[in-house]
């Protein structure tokens, strides 16, 4: 049975995805090392690769189970990823709502070339990451993401 306070559990991983709700267990095989080797070309994160990774974590997203979870509205994760972003884009904060997170986001693009060189060329997964986390607070209806 789900319940209406339904926390997500998430970690995205470069070889896999797990996502645990309400004693449902959901592990996806395909990680962010797979979108990003269908969508960067020449280690390089431009406008295309990005509208690539979307795609390809939109497909991820709407074809598994995970479009059925009933949540609540919070996902959580202690994902290394997601508290490096926090520092990069939300001054480390320990709670980013879909709002910030947009914000955020917007950020990003506008400022693709500084925030790529912010980061080590074996670290831009992280910026696979925060599209893939967008785009989970767009489809599965989350408003904020917790950091522990």
């Amino acid at each position: 049975m789900n319940h209406p306070d339904s926390v997500l559990k998430f970690s995205l991983g470069l070889n896999g995805l797990s996502f645990d709700i309400d004693n449902q267990h959901i592990q996806l095989e395909q990680g962010l090392d797979f979108v990003d080797s269908n969508s960067i070309l020449h280690g390089v994160i431009d406008e295309l690769a990005i509208e690539k990774m979307i795609y390809f974590i939109e497909e991820i997203i709407e074809s598994k189970p995970l479009r059925n979870l009933n949540i609540s509205g919070v996902a959580v994760t202690s994902d290394v990823a997601m508290k490096q972003l926090s520092q990069l884009f939300f001054s480390a904060k320990k709670q980013i709502s879909r709002i910030e997170l947009e914000y955020g986001f917007n950020d990003f693009i506008e400022r693709l070339s500084y925030y790529t060189n912010q980061v080590a060329p074996d670290q831009l997964y992280i910026f696979t990451y925060f599209i893939f986390v967008r785009e989970m607070m767009h489809h599965l209806r989350i408003e904020e993401i917790q950091i522990l």
